[in-house]
């Protein structure tokens, strides 16, 4: 019943969850690809290849800084739009700890569809950006089609811990708040 929930709120807010979904999907994106570009081999035989990698791996964490920035914001301002749902499941009857088990399921599907589409759209953008990279470089290579696990490895690990770092600011603030703060907690500045 919890699942069926989860899923119906999904689809009852998409108009919330989507841009949500792609924004993950495509930070998640950028990432792999930077992950990609920095384990890439053929790069690492171009003149100056270590301040290349330096460089690349440098744009890893800022993205990776950026992503949790942004993806935290646009969270917590879903997580503001919905407690007055929240609070009228409370009201209902619902205990909180339902109530976080309906928002776990929510956060763990948006989660893998945001992680699985990002590195999907990101496989299929490695070889683009590489191919970019190599013509700004002036060299001609011959580029193979490779998916390094440490880069999805990487990237899984990096969106994984954010996402469970947005459920359980999702959680608290289900549990500090009483119900009849949740259902004004859309209207509060």
């Amino acid at each position: 019943i919890y699942s069926r929930l989860a899923f119906t709120n999904i689809k009852n807010n998409k108009t919330l969850y989507m841009p949500y979904i792609i924004s993950g999907m495509v930070m998640i994106a950028m990432f792999y690809v930077m992950m990609f570009l920095n384990n890439s081999k053929g790069l690492g035989k171009v003149p100056g290849a270590n301040a290349l990698a330096s460089i690349m791996g440098l744009g890893c964490g800022i993205i990776a800084i950026f992503s949790y920035i942004f993806l935290f914001y646009t969270n917590s301002f879903i997580s503001k739009r919905r407690k007055k749902e929240m609070g009228i499941y409370n009201i209902l009857g619902m205990e909180k700890r339902h109530i976080a088990k309906v928002l776990a399921i929510e956060t763990v599907f948006t989660a893998f569809v945001s992680i699985v589409g990002g590195i999907v759209a990101g496989i299929l953008f490695s070889k683009l950006a590489l191919m970019l990279i190599y013509r700004i470089l002036g060299i001609q290579v011959t580029i193979e089609f490779s998916v390094p696990p440490s880069a999805v490895k990487n990237t899984v690990l990096v969106f994984g811990i954010l996402y469970m770092m947005t459920l359980f600011y999702n959680l608290m603030q289900m549990k500090l708040a009483n119900p009849v703060e949740l259902l004004r907690g859309s209207s509060v500045g």
